[in-house]
């Protein structure tokens, strides 16, 4: 399928960690890659520096890693003018990106899928003033919450309880006006938190919602307000079913190409788990802006 690939790992979890993962991955990819160039990173920036940097070299950019890696990646490659396809071999806590993507978490089955028997799927991407994003940009209540978390809480507990864990600590949370204007409208509301959803999962959780494409061109805008966060909770801790994308009293949903969003004060923004500052950001589709290696439907 591919003749010239480059795997970015991670050269920080551990010599043993790093060799048992190779070991069941590099084989199953090099069998099918006549071409496969290991890059390892030693600090933050460094994936983004090799997709920038020899991105436009090689057929395939294959991301061993969490979230974090592949937000680096997505940084690196999008910008290029000849972009490579990309390829997850799930390494991390939540791992959102494959999950929306139904990538498996198992990595020999994610070596596999890369290897034998996966398609390329364009998909969108999104760009912001800060940087680019895969997978959701969120202000307020998740922000909050994932800047208090450390790293051995995400060992301990793990995919979004930890998220939970951390929201239990919080005092009520402080309430933000918020304008979007999109689409000829200017829309004013009062928030807990606010959400950019290009993919479906946020900390391990797929939020039940349909309208939600990664490459149908359009963003899904979320505006929790505080009688929202009951039913948040229930939907992390997978205890409701409901129907919410139909309650406006609690979330209000917009879905459009291109957004300006101004908050009233200087927050958090947390963009696929990487966080940024500011009161202010344009947001843009980008659409089937990159391939990436996804199960074929009738495997799903």
């Amino acid at each position: 399928m591919f003749q010239k690939a480059m795997l970015i790992y991670n050269g920080n979890a551990g010599q043993r960690d790093a060799e048992k993962i190779l070991s069941q991955t590099a084989p199953i990819l090099a069998s099918k890659i006549p071409m496969l160039f290991l890059y390892q990173t030693q600090k933050p920036g460094d994936a983004e520096h090799f997709c920038r940097q020899h991105g436009e070299e090689v057929e395939l950019v294959i991301i061993m890693g969490g979230d974090g890696t592949v937000h680096e990646a997505i940084n690196g490659l999008a910008p290029l003018d000849k972009r490579p396809c990309l390829a997850i071999l799930p390494a991390g806590t939540c791992n959102d990106f494959a999950r929306s993507l139904d990538i498996p978490l198992n990595l020999k089955q994610a070596a596999e899928l890369i290897a034998f028997s996966g398609m390329e799927k364009e998909v969108d991407l999104v760009a912001t003033n800060h940087r680019y994003f895969s997978n959701f940009w969120g202000t307020g209540l998740i922000a909050a919450a994932s800047e208090s978390i450390d790293d051995a809480s995400k060992g301990m507990f793990g995919r979004f309880s930890y998220y939970m864990s951390a929201l239990k600590t919080l005092s009520e949370q402080d309430r933000f006006n918020v304008k979007l204007e999109f689409d000829d409208r200017v829309i004013e509301e009062e928030a807990v938190m606010l959400l950019f959803m290009n993919g479906k999962s946020i900390g391990a959780t797929e939020f039940p919602m349909d309208s939600i494409q990664m490459n149908d061109g359009l963003i899904n805008i979320l505006v929790v307000k505080e009688a929202g966060f009951t039913l948040l909770k229930e939907i992390f801790t997978a205890k409701t079913s409901v129907d919410w994308e139909e309650d406006e009293t609690t979330i209000t949903q917009y879905k459009t190409s291109s957004c300006r969003v101004t908050l009233n004060t200087t927050k958090t923004i947390d963009l696929d788990g990487e966080h940024y500052k500011g009161d202010h950001d344009e947001i843009t589709v980008l659409k089937n802006h990159i391939s990436v290696i996804v199960p074929t439907p009738e495997a799903q």
